[in-house]
């Protein structure tokens, strides 16, 4: 898909919200990095407005949740692309955000695994999970099992099967209550890798 291109319309601001919540949705998280990298002046003037969730959305417990997740992996994905004024936004502004210090711990966590300092990531993750203890509401269904995922796969390379099993029971567990079957599939595989390296 072509987001910048000579002679095709302008997207109207509504259609530029809809292509990146669908994004969201669909988990193409390169594209979505892209349409927000190419559109990131009016996606910032615009953000504020999508905070207030319009009463035909609100009347379909689907569209809201596509909503709300929208709004999520939007601001989510600017701070990948090292912009936390979104989720600020989203969050409030205080330095003391759980749910924003959260996202930032979940991206630090995969840099320590990538960089296979599965210690340091077992440290945050676990530092990050104590902060954001009895939160409830979408950021905690987005976030908790992939933290718990994470959790799995660092244990899993730091050598403590047991606990990598734990982990990532969490975290497949939590998906089934969501009804995200990605998830389950996600997790249910690991589980598979976790329990044949025993």
């Amino acid at each position: 898909m072509t987001f910048l291109s000579f002679g095709k319309k302008e997207l109207s601001d509504d259609q530029l919200r809809e292509n990146l919540f669908d994004l969201v949705a669909a988990g193409k998280n390169r594209q979505l990095k892209k349409l927000l990298t190419t559109r990131a002046t009016r996606v910032h003037a615009l953000f504020p407005s999508w905070k207030v969730v319009p009463a035909d959305v609100r009347s379909s417990p689907d569209r809201t949740k596509w909503w709300a997740e929208g709004m999520i992996g939007v601001a989510s994905a600017a701070v990948e692309l090292g912009d936390g004024s979104l989720f600020s936004l989203l969050q409030g502004q205080s330095a003391d955000n759980v749910v924003l210090l959260w996202g930032e711990a979940l991206i630090a966590a995969q840099g320590e695994v990538d960089r296979q300092n599965h210690v340091g990531a077992i440290r945050i993750l676990e530092e990050v999970l104590k902060k954001a203890d009895g939160l409830k509401g979408s950021a905690v269904d987005q976030y908790l099992p992939r933290t718990y995922g994470l959790l799995g796969t660092a244990y899993f390379w730091a050598g403590n099967r047991e606990s990598a099993r734990t982990y990532t029971v969490k975290a497949r567990n939590y998906c089934e209550r969501i009804n995200d079957l990605d998830g389950v599939a996600a997790y249910s595989n690991n589980l598979v890798q976790i329990d044949g390296a025993a």
